[in-house]
């Protein structure tokens, strides 16, 4: 349908005026005319911008069209109204364009409490794109507007989530539903900053999920809260607020009791335990990067995630990865959960083993203790980036050590021989680990010590995909950064730098000789 610009605009003054006016049957034929002369996408995009601006108008021209924020939104109001099926979704798609574009943006941004109030009542809809659009808008508003509109917001939302709360036990499956959206887009906004979830900590918002959470007679609403609390314990930047509060009892203790962490409390939850144990695996992570957060509930979460690893039951592939995850992750945390791990058969043959492992599974392996040794650092609140602590030499090699113990075979010589492996996947994982082996104060000398090792490090022949030769030269270049290279013979140290200096995509230039008669 070709849109006519001003048409539209013509048509909107007219519904706007006939609102004030309260002339119904007028407002009727113009709404009708709008809807059978121009796209709702059209409409809608024409104002929307008018509801974050204040009344300013969308162009330089001083003679264009405008409208306050209520008339704006007055107008949206009303077509919705008259024909939510044809203006519903194009509405909240707009509004939730507007918002993104403005939020990315350097233009000011005004939101009145009705639009927010509208915004706010689209969670508890019917429309799962419309809740969306509702909550991506929410967002994009607070990330604009900071802390002074955080707390209207969070408030807001959660009078419509202590409502669906209240509602549950006489329309489940409706308000469960609505339970979720609200306490998604309070995660979503606590996720941004601390001042953000000092707010939600305050307005005792966020501890609603930990009622849903605990909720035994709908597996489905925990499920869906578990996997929010996943949500804040991933997200990152990791803020202080956010962390502190993830590592409380009131969180710790339900989660180590569905993964069958607790003593005397039996087997993990069978629903609710991968995912349980996966969460208290993404909060080791969290101690590792910050240590004083075992300080609230730290060794009652080291302890019980040990417990944890031991009931939980692998059934297959899907799960020995989950498990393999969770136990690098437990490792990460702190000396004494390595400790833990490598002197307890059990949990060491699950993570370490590369028995009857599928290749994936294998480099699956490889890269976790590689993770374990060479931690990659993350981004704090500001931006700036964390170095993540490494274990000291004398445990990461211990754990080189036992992971060539456990597969019955010296480590170095086992690296060598998964680095030799026909399989891209296995080969980049063995690469992934002898570097990060290398890394180690005296892992080079480990490593080189080891016959065989040195020749296929600097060889050009054995690696023919791009990654190899990337992965394989960043083992040389930590040896060439090492202080064992002092204790290399000069020939050996001459060829180091030179492999270096030509780059991991090197090809020897090829001697061609003119054939004479």
């Amino acid at each position: 349908m070709p849109t006519d610009t001003e048409a539209i605009k013509v048509i909107l003054v007219e519904i706007r005026d006939q609102l004030q006016a309260q002339d119904a049957e007028a407002l009727k034929r113009s709404v009708k005319k709008l809807s059978e002369s121009s796209t709702p996408t059209d409409v809608m995009n024409l104002l929307a911008p008018f509801l974050f601006r204040g009344g300013q108008s969308t162009s330089s021209n001083p003679g264009d069209f405008r409208f306050s924020n209520d008339d704006a939104l007055s107008i949206l109001g009303c077509l919705v109204s008259a024909n939510g099926a044809l203006y519903l979704k194009p509405a909240s798609k707009a509004v939730r364009d507007e918002a993104v574009c403005l939020g990315n943006s350097d233009q000011p941004m005004t939101l009145s409490p009705s639009l927010l109030d509208v915004m706010v009542s689209q969670l508890s809809g019917s429309d799962i794109q419309v809740s969306t659009n509702a909550t991506e808008a929410i967002v994009a508003c607070c990330r604009k507007l900071g802390s002074a509109f955080g707390d209207p917001v969070l408030k807001a939302i959660s009078v419509a989530w202590r409502a669906a709360w209240n509602a549950v036990s006489t329309k489940r499956s409706e308000m469960s539903t609505i339970c979720v959206r609200c306490a998604s887009a309070i995660v979503d906004v606590v996720c941004l900053d601390d001042s953000m979830m000092k707010s939600a900590k305050s307005c005792g918002d966020i501890n609603l999920l930990l009622t849903m959470l605990t909720d035994e007679s709908d597996p489905l609403l925990e499920m869906s809260s578990l996997d929010l609390i996943e949500r804040l314990a991933t997200t990152l930047p990791m803020h202080y607020e956010r962390a502190h509060w993830l590592f409380s009892n009131d969180i710790v203790i339900p989660l180590l009791q569905m993964a069958g962490g607790m003593e005397g409390e039996g087997l993990p939850d069978p629903i609710l335990g991968g995912t349980a144990l996966r969460v208290v695996a993404a909060l080791c992570k969290q101690g590792h990067r910050d240590r004083s957060l075992f300080d609230s509930g730290g060794n009652q979460l080291i302890s019980g995630f040990h417990r944890a690893l031991h009931n939980f039951n692998v059934s297959g592939e899907v799960d020995r990865m989950a498990i393999i995850d969770a136990i690098s992750s437990f490792a990460s945390a702190s000396p004494d959960a390595l400790e833990r791990v490598l002197s307890d058969p059990v949990t060491r043959n699950a993570w370490l083993s590369l028995s009857v492992a599928q290749p994936k599974l294998k480099s699956v392996v490889l890269f976790s203790v590689s993770m374990v040794l060479d931690p990659s650092d993350e981004v704090d609140s500001k931006g700036d980036f964390i170095p993540a602590p490494p274990p000291s030499n004398t445990v990461g090699l211990k754990l080189f050590e036992t992971w060539g113990q456990v597969n019955e075979d010296d480590p170095s010589s086992l690296a060598l021989s998964l680095a030799k492996s026909p399989l891209p996947e296995t080969r980049l994982g063995a690469y992934a680990l002898l570097k990060a082996v290398a890394k180690l104060p005296t892992g080079c000398q480990v490593l080189l010590s080891s016959p065989g090792l040195y020749e296929f490090l600097v060889s050009r022949e054995v690696e023919k995909t791009k990654e190899g030769r990337e992965a394989k030269y960043a083992i040389v270049e930590v040896i060439a950064e090492s202080p064992a290279k002092g204790l290399l013979a000069d020939d050996i140290v001459a060829q180091i730098e030179k492999y270096v200096k030509e780059g991991p995509h090197y090809v020897k230039p090829m001697q061609w000789e003119l054939a004479t008669d």
